[in-house]
């Protein structure tokens, strides 16, 4: 049984850390690069196949520039639940930066028009 929570656990955080690599629009290449680990290591640390290193995933949160606790959001593990429901956003302006230039392109021309009266409405003020 212990294992199967391992498992779950593992693929979540995995998840969590595919999901803010690509918010950020970090390539798994350079984040496996900067946390001094292959590719394919990488690749089953997101995947959930390998138990990912505690000091990797240190790591990791620092480059993300997320709390460490983010990566756990959600995670169910026998009677625990760890649950962040806030969505972190980082203080530092070049990750903001990078966050708004993902969303920006995701976005279709309505949502880019909305999103920029809203920004305007908020300066205005």
């Amino acid at each position: 049984m212990s294992k199967f929570i391992a498992a779950r656990v593992d693929i979540a955080v995995g998840k969590k850390i595919q999901q803010r690599r690509k918010e950020l629009g970090f390539t798994a290449e350079n984040l496996a690069e900067q946390i001094g680990v292959s590719q394919q290591q990488f690749s089953r640390y997101e995947r959930g196949v390998t138990k990912i290193n505690v000091s990797h995933l240190v790591n990791i949160a620092v480059i993300l520039n997320t709390p460490i606790s983010w990566f756990f959001a959600d995670v169910q593990a026998e009677n625990l639940t760890f649950s962040v429901r806030n969505e972190y956003v980082p203080i530092r302006n070049d990750a903001l930066k990078m966050r708004l230039d993902y969303h920006w392109e995701h976005l279709n021309n309505e949502q880019k028009r909305n999103l920029i009266n809203l920004l305007d409405s908020i300066h205005k003020t």
